[in-house]
């Protein structure tokens, strides 16, 4: 396996950065590998400092990657992990309706659309002209999306027809190899004024400090940078951005990357059946509703941010 040294801030390119917290492979099976973060002592970014090639990805997206076995992991509660899907899309397009400038048909391009049930509920609900694109066609391999154009490229290779009025991106920048890169084809692909929603994990937030290295917003290796308020800012510059909205919380339930740190900690069987843990995770989401009521006004672990093509 390839493992890549990395010296300076993907973010700011600068070269000094201080150690911040190590982990293991998480939602992996078990190994000695050890992944290192360092902060930037300039922009705050925290980011890998020795990932594994793009090339050797594939060697964390098996069995044991929970979200490639959907629902079904769930067992005879898939109906209920569904219908969360279907609320978590439902979110999603509302931020997309609130963002629109426009009240006729808008174009929409989901960054690492996975399984495409999001473009499907814009469709329905919003008549957007909806592309997805992803480097891996799982997500939609023996299912019927109609109407909804789905490409199995990246980002770096993907070759528009048009521009788009929106663009998403969830959890996906920070899994990104090369983000100056990214940053400018993402303005490229955008019409003037055309807006980018991004949702990240935050780093700085509650559960990332209680759960430590369990905590699955480092998802290690497969995330390679987190972000600060101030490295967002550099990295989308002001002269081509200006931020419209930036939540310390987003649409995916903060309580959800808690539990998965907290199996993480448990040291759970990511590649079995989930259905063993349906009723504790019920209880968990039961006693703990009154703490993450705060996520609004505490940070809990996600954030949001709604660019601004200028």
């Amino acid at each position: 396996m390839n493992e890549i040294k990395v010296i300076s801030c993907p973010v700011c390119i600068n070269g000094s950065g201080t150690f911040y917290t190590d982990t293991k492979a998480l939602m992996h099976k078990a190994n000695n590998e050890r992944f290192i973060f360092d902060k930037c002592n300039s922009c705050d970014t925290v980011y890998l400092t020795n990932p594994v090639s793009e090339s050797d990805l594939e060697l964390y997206y098996t069995d044991n990657y929970l979200p490639y076995q959907g629902d079904e992991a769930w067992g005879r509660y898939q109906f209920f992990v569904k219908k969360s899907q279907e609320y978590l899309d439902l979110k999603r397009a509302k931020i997309v309706s609130n963002v629109i400038s426009t009240k006729k048909s808008f174009s929409i391009l989901d960054v690492g659309c996975g399984n495409p049930s999001f473009l499907a509920t814009v469709q329905k609900k919003l008549s957007a002209d909806c592309t997805g694109i992803d480097f891996s066609a799982n997500g939609w391999k023996d299912k019927n999306f109609q109407s909804i154009t789905l490409l199995n490229t990246s980002l770096a290779d993907f070759v528009p027809n048009q521009k788009f009025d929106i663009i998403t991106l969830w959890h996906y920048l920070e899994h990104d190899y090369n983000l100056q890169e990214t940053v400018g084809k993402l303005h490229r692909c955008l019409n003037p004024n055309g807006k980018l929603i991004i949702e990240i994990p935050d780093y700085d937030s509650l559960t990332a400090r209680r759960q430590k290295q369990f905590w699955q917003g480092w998802h290690s290796p497969r995330h390679l940078t987190l972000f600060s308020t101030k490295g967002l800012r550099t990295l989308f510059a002001a002269d081509k951005w200006s931020i419209v909205k930036h939540n310390r919380f987003g649409t995916l339930d903060a309580f959800r990357l808690w539990w998965l740190g907290n199996m993480e900690k448990k040291n759970v069987d990511w590649a079995g059946s989930m259905q063993g843990e349906f009723w504790s995770l019920v209880f968990l989401k039961v006693i703990s509703f009154p703490f993450f009521l705060f996520e609004r006004f505490v940070p809990m672990g996600i954030q949001l941010i709604v660019f601004e093509k200028r």
